[in-house]
């Protein structure tokens, strides 16, 4: 009994460091492309330090994804939680380069859909239903985000704005039918 219980410890184990693993070399590689464009694009001066925190939000977007997606079955509710953290890693990333270059800290507000989507997984408990509605919340308050924050930007640069306010939109509002979708097989 006890050398059963030592196997199935060790593969849970040898498991849990294939996983890290695999999310740290994922890590890695995406790394390489801020690497390379810090060498290719005049003015991205990154400092080591920079390299090291994305290094460390790579892989912990990577590990929540592996967390949280192998305790389901269902290919819905995986397919939602890679798209609300794609989109989420997406939108706080795009946030700060913006908010970093132009120097708008109101530009701080789309953070706060962020906020939403973190309170709701914690109200939500990891369950599809509640990560549905936190979902279709997080789309409502960039939304509205896009609505009421004055750009004062020209035509064209309004215009692009407004093509990326809509593209982070259904990206939560898909990852949201994703999990609803992931509540409905549950409740069968």
């Amino acid at each position: 009994i006890l050398g059963g219980i030592v196997r199935e410890n060790a593969m849970r184990m040898n498991q849990a460091g294939k996983t890290m693993l695999r999310v740290a070399l994922g890590a890695l590689a995406l790394l390489m492309v801020p690497l390379v464009a810090s060498r290719v694009i005049e003015g991205w001066n990154w400092i080591a330090g920079s390299f090291v925190f994305v290094y460390v939000l790579f892989f912990a977007t990577g590990m929540t994804y592996a967390l949280i997606a192998r305790r389901m079955g269902a290919w819905s509710y995986k397919a939602g939680v890679g798209l609300a953290l794609a989109a989420g890693f997406a939108l706080g990333w795009s946030t700060m380069v913006q908010t970093a270059d132009s120097g708008h800290p109101e530009r701080l507000w789309y953070l706060s859909a962020l906020a939403v989507g973190i309170v709701g997984v914690l109200l939500a408990r990891l369950r599809a239903r509640g990560l549905a509605l936190t979902l279709f919340a997080m789309a409502a308050t960039l939304a509205l985000i896009a609505v009421i924050l004055p750009s004062g930007a020209p035509p064209e640069m309004a215009r692009r704005m407004a093509i990326g306010h809509g593209v982070y939109v259904a990206l939560f509002t898909a990852a949201g039918l994703l999990f609803r979708r992931a509540g409905l097989e549950e409740s069968r």
